[in-house]
């Protein structure tokens, strides 16, 4: 499956289950990484990789994240160190709950600094998990295999949920 037919399934995906079940979800497997990467497992780091980046995808789609603050932000990073790695992995679970208290207030201000919370803490993660391929030896193809088969996965689970609920 090549990288845009992921892309298609994937954003699918983020229009069936909404805007606050996929910022749940990224915080889940947020959290998956962080423990993979304790467990220097690269079969699993590779696995929670992926499905991070499927959620990435998401966030920037569902909030319209500005990809080129991103970006310029992951670019920014030259070194990089194992023990700041968890701190950077972690840092969009604090972004997202930013993000949920100004919506919660209604501030228009305050979710506008929050999505460039997020954005600038994106930037960071997706530079570390560049860092991760690496420090892993993880291949590119390994990763896109396994989001190909996650994004297929959640497809047929909405097709079974649809016809489940008679649609």
């Amino acid at each position: 499956m090549s990288d845009k037919e992921i892309s298609e399934l994937n954003l699918k995906s983020a229009e069936h289950y909404g805007l606050q079940l996929q910022m749940n979800h990224f915080t889940e497997e947020l959290a998956e990484l962080i423990q993979a990467v304790a467990e220097c497992d690269p079969k699993h780091v590779a696995e929670e990789m992926a499905d991070v980046e499927v959620m990435v995808e998401q966030m920037e789609y569902l909030l319209t994240l500005d990809k080129d603050v991103i970006k310029k932000y992951a670019d920014a990073h030259e070194d990089h160190d194992a023990r700041m790695c968890f701190w950077f992995l972690a840092a969009p679970v604090k972004s997202i709950n930013k993000l949920r208290r100004a919506d919660l207030e209604a501030s228009t201000s305050k979710r506008n600094a929050a999505k460039l919370s997020l954005e600038l803490a994106i930037g960071d993660l997706t530079s570390y998990l560049d860092w991760l391929v690496k420090r892993f030896s993880i291949s590119i193809e390994e990763i896109r295999e396994i989001k190909s088969y996650k994004v297929q996965r959640t497809r047929d689970r909405i097709e079974q949920e649809d016809q489940h609920d008679g649609n």
